[in-house]
């Protein structure tokens, strides 16, 4: 896989993984690629990378940005709005960053009197709604996924080190779950979004006989409605709308709903 790109540059291209508001996990999964990611990184210059060393970064042009997180905070959207500015490629990292993650659960709750139960004060305590780094930069591609799949960071790096954008295929989870010899949820009257969520995790949830809550995001041709209509007999709509939260995939949902049904 990365002798696809071996030597095939006369100087190394730079990169810099950049952290925001985050739990860092994506970052993690990087790392337990052990030796595989050490010769990634051994044939590029890693600038900015703070799980793996800490030079400061001299905030030169790079060929690749990549930022996993939540734009949260002033310094945050500063950094991430200079990190597009220098950068040819901005590819985000994980569920987070691309969806609003697990931190966006709290915009749809009711906003102080929340708060309250995390904070004991909370006088001078900024309770910033929480966006997606496509609402400040324009992105370029996305690593879904919570945490990413690492072997999937190798498989389309080359790509975006030539300076394409890679396409992630169209399927859904159900492939790779089906390939794994895995009975479908479904047919055991049990919920799982894997037939509107893309593909590309090798069905670790569903594996585990958990359902697929959509951490990768709507297919491009997800179907809402059929999976819906499939879940009518398995859960409520306010448990759906409770699930689909979890990993911020509701906004996704009511704007395909919002295309499908326009006012």
């Amino acid at each position: 896989m990365l002798e696809h790109f071996k030597d095939f540059f006369k100087k190394k291209p730079k990169i810099a993984i950049v952290s925001l508001t985050s739990c860092e996990g994506c970052q993690f999964a990087l790392l337990d690629l052990g030796e595989c990611f050490l010769d990634f990184v051994s044939q590029i210059e890693m600038v900015d990378f703070r799980l793996l060393e800490d030079e400061e970064d001299k905030g030169e042009k790079i060929d690749i940005g990549i930022v996993e997180g939540n734009p949260m905070t002033d310094e945050n959207i500063e950094t991430l709005k200079k990190l597009r500015e220098r950068s040819k490629i901005l590819a985000v990292l994980g569920n987070c960053a691309a969806m609003g993650g697990i931190p966006e659960i709290k915009n749809y709750q009711e906003g102080m009197n929340t708060i309250k139960h995390v904070y004991k004060y909370v006088q001078g305590i900024k309770n910033t709604e929480i966006k997606e780094v496509d609402n400040f930069v324009k992105v370029d591609f996305t690593f879904p996924g919570c945490p990413i799949n690492a072997e999937e960071f190798l498989k389309y790096m080359p790509e975006l080190l030539e300076g394409k954008i890679p396409v992630i295929p169209d399927q859904p989870v159900c492939v790779e779950c089906k390939a794994r010899g895995n009975r479908c949820l479904l047919l055991d009257k049990k919920p799982c979004f894997g037939p509107m969520i893309l593909g590309g995790c090798d069905a670790v949830c569903p594996t585990s006989r958990m359902m697929c809550q959509g951490c990768r995001g709507l297919r491009p041709k997800g179907n809402v409605k059929a999976m819906r209509a499939a879940l009518k007999n398995m859960m409520t709509d306010e448990e759906l709308e409770n699930v689909s939260e979890i990993y911020g995939l509701r906004d996704d949902i009511s704007e395909w709903e919002s295309k499908l049904y326009p006012n």
